[in-house]
């Protein structure tokens, strides 16, 4: 609440804003977003009237209401109740009036309707026979051209508008003009994003906002103390300075993190459901149950072996005291075959478990090699960061903005698609099992029934 005595007098309305259905969920608590803060100020400080979020609500209004102040009386943003046709639920098929709700998605993506839905009968469609499940609509969205080329514009849109400003951001150490700048960017790149279409002006100042709070410790630095390498991330001095490092660094990280979820998946399988011919690796306990056994014959032959030793040392004792020896000879040629069959099954014991112990070797050095680059990684982008120049520095700070502003715009679109594929998704769950496909699915399964009835005897 904002009470300005200061020209209360020629007031003759008050400003409403109902923004309690605009934030972002935390386990905690949750937390108004850059473009909720951004539309509340907008709001705010233009008196602006929107449909469900702000109205400018007369004296005389509020003095029929005794003056009460509670918001939803002058604002109520709930949402409207969930549709339901009962003729749909019971004979099939979607509703066009449904389908045509999403209008402001059909706009946006033009021609992405007509490859989603076929009409039937008057007043209802259908999925086209390509969606056979929910799970296809997000294979299908993903795959959409039309999603595609609206994203691409955004893309270029997006590089012209960081042309034309870019001198503005090369000047920041001159002209030390960070809020300045903020303020004419976010106007004149909210328009630009709004002609668009997707997002509306709100929504193109938040994703300015979230963008410019993500860069805005950078922008201050760099308005103070220059095109500084300092500013420059780790990961992008070792990518410009050392890429061959950074590519093994990643290479091993991604093999490592392949290995783990190979040795995770066998361990974490039901009772039954492994076997030798299906995985390359062994179970923790399966493979204590081979090494046990390895162990096992291991000590078998030593005592096997250790009792031939001993018979040749009486062999030569028989010899020098010119005794016969043969019985003893003939004890060591009964425990040689025995030798032999050891090793073997030893061999073959070691043979099942080659692949694991090759992938656990594997897995050790690949955990080796991210340790010794990660030791030497923080000298090596010291190294890096004192051979970098100012005009280095610059290019590769703006190009991370630049890629920035891409990433943080994307992410509302993604949002906006997400946001599409959940309308398709729901419209799927309601609708694609009508009352008379469940009554047939009932009747099919019921014979079924009567069938194993009968077949176990039972009339």
């Amino acid at each position: 609440m904002i009470i300005n005595r200061d020209g209360a007098e020629s007031r003759k309305k008050v400003l409403f804003i109902n923004a309690d259905r605009e934030y972002k969920e935390g386990k905690v608590q949750n937390i108004l977003r850059s473009e909720d803060i951004e539309k509340i100020s907008y709001v705010y400080h233009n008196k602006h009237e929107l449909d469900k979020y702000s109205r400018l609500i007369p004296l005389e209004e509020l003095e029929k209401e005794e003056f009460n102040c509670n918001i939803r009386r002058y604002v109520d943003n709930s949402p409207p109740a969930e549709p339901h046709d009962v003729h749909a639920h019971l004979y099939g098929g979607i509703p066009t009036a449904e389908i045509e709700a999403l209008v402001d998605y059909w706009k946006n993506f033009s021609g992405i309707r007509d490859k989603l839905f076929l009409p039937v009968k008057d007043k209802y469609s259908q999925f086209v026979s390509a969606i056979e499940s929910k799970e296809n609509i997000r294979t299908f969205l993903d795959a959409s051209t039309e999603i595609k080329i609206r994203r691409e514009g955004f893309a270029r849109s997006l590089a012209s508008w960081w042309k034309e400003n870019l001198s503005a951001l090369e000047d920041l150490p001159e002209k030390q003009n960070v809020y300045d700048l903020y303020h004419i960017f976010s106007a004149t790149i909210s328009v630009r994003i709004s002609a668009l279409g997707i997002l509306d002006e709100f929504k193109g100042r938040g994703a300015f906002a979230s963008y410019w709070n993500t860069l805005f410790t950078d922008l201050r630095s760099v308005s103070a103390s220059g095109w500084n390498a300092e500013l420059i991330p780790d990961e992008e001095i070792l990518q410009s300075q050392f890429p061959e490092v950074l590519k093994e660094l990643h290479d091993n990280e991604a093999r490592r993190d392949e290995l783990e979820a190979l040795f995770k998946e066998v361990n974490e399988l039901g009772e039954g459901i492994w076997n030798e011919e299906d995985y390359e690796v062994f179970p923790k306990e399966e493979l204590a149950e081979v090494k046990a056994g390895i162990k096992t014959l291991g000590g078998e032959l030593k005592e096997i072996e250790r009792d031939i030793k001993n018979n040749e040392k009486k062999i030569k004792a028989l010899k020098k005291a010119g005794e016969s020896y043969k019985a003893v000879e003939n004890e060591i040629a009964l425990l040689i075959p025995k030798v032999t069959e050891l090793n073997n099954r030893i061999a073959e014991e070691n043979k099942r478990i080659t692949r694991h112990t090759e992938l656990e070797a594997e897995l050790k050095t690949c955990k080796k090699i991210i340790k010794e680059i990660k030791e030497k990684k923080e000298k090596l982008v010291e190294e890096a960061r004192k051979k970098i120049a100012d005009t280095e520095a610059k290019k590769l700070i703006l190009a991370r903005w630049e890629r920035t502003l891409y990433v943080t715009v994307e992410e509302y679109l993604a949002q906006y698609s997400r946001t599409l594929r959940s309308s398709l998704e729901n419209l799927w769950e309601k609708y694609h099992q009508p009352l008379h496909s469940i009554l047939e699915e009932r009747d099919e399964a019921s014979k079924e029934l009567v069938g194993y009835l009968k077949e176990l005897g039972y009339e």
